[in-house]
């Protein structure tokens, strides 16, 4: 009987696989063959070098494992904290190597909803909006590698109390809250998205 073609998707599960359970160093053309208890032959033949199987993979991970679908703003930083807490290996592999000139830092499928979404909420500028967004992400990316990385642990209590404290630091700054009644008003107004 003739063996079953190992697809692309086939070799990218193997890979986080290995990653998950061995961490990057471990990863390699063959470490991946052994997973599928293949030769090397069909990667090579669906992806060309390790490089481009790299390549696939960040894509990969990011399609699998960070694609939210949240109803609510800190919503969407929980859930990426939570990926770092819970898939550490995946998410150093993904957001601590080498960029390529120009790469994003971040990806978020969401950035133009969620920027639409604050400027209306908060009755700020796009522009405004978008950097208030930024920072935040910035915020959780810090977060993720200290969490990913087994420098500071967060339970989902303490994760959920960052992400309100910092929104109400942003939201003080952007909206430039100059008393504390002004920054609850804006608080109230945004409830939909923080809490």
């Amino acid at each position: 009987m003739p063996r079953a073609r190992i697809s692309k998707q086939d070799i990218l599960k193997a890979a986080a696989r290995v990653i998950h359970q061995r961490g990057e160093h471990a990863l390699s053309v063959r470490s991946i063959a052994a997973e599928l208890g293949c030769s090397t032959q069909p990667l090579y033949s669906q992806f060309g070098s390790q490089e481009q199987l790299q390549q696939a993979l960040v894509e990969y991970i990011r399609d699998t494992y960070l694609q939210f679908h949240c109803t609510s703003y800190k919503e969407f930083g929980q859930n990426f904290l939570a990926f770092a807490q819970r898939e550490s290996e995946l998410f150093r592999f993904l957001y601590l190597r080498r960029r390529a000139p120009g790469e994003r830092l971040l990806d978020d499928a969401n950035f133009d909803k969620t920027v639409e979404l604050l400027a209306r909420n908060l009755e700020m500028s796009p522009r405004q909006a978008t950097e208030m967004h930024l920072q935040m992400q910035y915020h959780c990316y810090g977060l993720g590698v200290m969490i990913a990385t087994g420098y500071r642990a967060m339970s989902d209590e303490e994760i959920s109390d960052d992400l309100r404290e910092f929104y109400s630091i942003m939201l003080r700054h952007y909206k430039q809250a100059a008393s504390e009644e002004e920054l609850q008003y804006w608080m109230a107004r945004s409830r939909n998205l923080i809490l």
